[in-house]
């Protein structure tokens, strides 16, 4: 075999034995909420957070005294997403606060990520599952980056509302740079195993929160660019 027919074969090899690229799936937030499926969630007697999609995109938030959530469904194709990326902002936003404190836990801005058992793949896949029931009471993992609190960046906080389903990743503590847009690149899979022991069921949701009901504040921020994959 010449030099050449031995290069040719050794490249269609190793394109035949490449691991396959990672699917990527984008997560919109526009043309508007509703039309991108995004559903809120409110709390009884508390504020709700704005929330809203620009034409660049991006989803503005403020907050003002007030705390809410808006959450939206995964698709099937995204159920085995090990790693998310994204970029968010801070332009205004809380005091550094303990996210451990139930009731003193204020953040600029949170993003979950909603984990269901595996053996909840068809009822997902037909879904027949609350996302809302899943992020507020379900029997799923909740893990939530945050950008905000008083501990110390890649820190882990148990989420003192989810009875151990649920753990805060501080990724940019109180004090990181405001005004300017900042990238993240997370393991889901490997931040899964340290905070709950066991490896991920199927990624079902997201979620976006911004808190300034304790400390009676306001937080003013942006997320882009949300994709997993």
């Amino acid at each position: 075999m010449t030099r050449r027919l031995r290069l040719a074969a050794a490249l269609a090899l190793s394109t035949l034995f490449a691991a396959p690229a990672l699917a990527e799936t984008p997560v919109p937030f526009g043309p508007s909420l509703d039309a991108a499926g995004w559903e809120a969630i409110t709390f009884r007697g508390i504020p709700a957070t704005t929330y809203a999609a620009q034409a660049s995109g991006a989803l503005a938030v403020d907050a003002a005294q007030s705390s809410s959530v808006i959450a939206k469904r995964l698709p099937a194709s995204a159920f085995d997403a090990t790693r998310a990326a994204w970029r968010w902002r801070v332009d205004e936003g809380p005091p550094p606060t303990d996210l451990g404190q139930r009731g003193g836990d204020d953040r600029a801005l949170a993003l979950y990520f909603a984990f269901a058992p595996e053996a909840d793949r068809r009822q997902a896949e037909a879904g027949r599952s609350s996302l809302r029931s899943l992020l507020l009471s379900g029997r799923g993992r909740l893990l939530v980056y945050v950008f905000g609190g008083d501990g110390a960046r890649g820190q882990m906080v148990e989420n003192p509302y989810t009875r151990g389903r649920g753990v805060y990743v501080i990724r940019r503590p109180s004090g990181a740079p405001e005004g300017r847009w900042l990238a993240e690149d997370v393991d889901l899979a490997a931040d899964h195993r340290a905070a709950f022991g066991e490896e991920p069921g199927i990624l079902v949701g997201v979620a976006v929160a911004s808190d300034a009901d304790d400390t009676g504040g306001r937080n003013v921020g942006a997320i882009e660019g949300l994709v997993v994959r």
